[in-house]
């Protein structure tokens, strides 16, 4: 298994240092995701899913969802964290010698994936009630997934099981029937 990984990294990272518009591409990705995700963020609950007209139990409503949402997608990005911390697994870059790594090194471990928890979770949370955007968020979290690795700071592994943790943290929320709409 260990081997598959690595062989893995090697052949996403192999591109790196050589096809220059994708090297922009995914550092922008993965250097920008957080702004790119406020960005998302503050346009879905402002200005999509916060129906600023609506009165009373409707609006109230729509912010229980968005302080459930937060609280998901938070919960996940702390257990990414902690589990980061009790593994102490080393990035590839420290253990590997032949990568091309493309952004300012991180000083953090590698396992699991904050960034493809984070963006999974918000995905999970936003495809709950709009598929749409869900969809094109998990799109988006591919690609930053994909991108972790791409620049060398990440196993392939590490990518996956941060996608792991960010889809089903906020799937114990959905089955406790915080994410649905409900009708009066």
């Amino acid at each position: 298994m260990h081997n598959l990984n690595i062989a893995m990294l090697e052949f996403i990272n192999g591109g790196a240092g050589y096809y220059h518009p994708l090297d922009v591409l995914f550092v922008i990705v993965t250097s920008y995701y957080t702004l790119i995700m406020v960005g998302l963020i503050v346009t879905y609950y402002i200005g999509i899913y916060i129906p600023w007209h609506q009165e009373g139990m409707a609006r109230i409503r729509a912010f229980r969802y968005a302080g459930m949402a937060i609280l998901a997608v938070s919960l996940a990005t702390i257990t990414s964290s902690i589990i980061k911390i009790l593994v102490a697994y080393p990035r590839p870059f420290k253990t590997l010698t032949d990568l091309h790594v493309l952004i300012t090194l991180p000083d953090s471990y590698s396992f699991p994936s904050g960034h493809a928890t984070f963006t999974m979770a918000l995905a999970v949370v936003v495809y709950a009630n709009h598929r749409r955007l869900g969809t094109l968020l998990f799109a988006f979290a591919f690609v930053v997934g994909l991108s972790r690795v791409y620049v060398g700071v990440h196993y392939p592994i590490d990518v996956g099981v941060g996608f792991l943790i960010g889809y089903f943290i906020p799937k114990l929320f959905q089955l406790k029937g915080a994410f649905e709409k409900k009708v009066i």
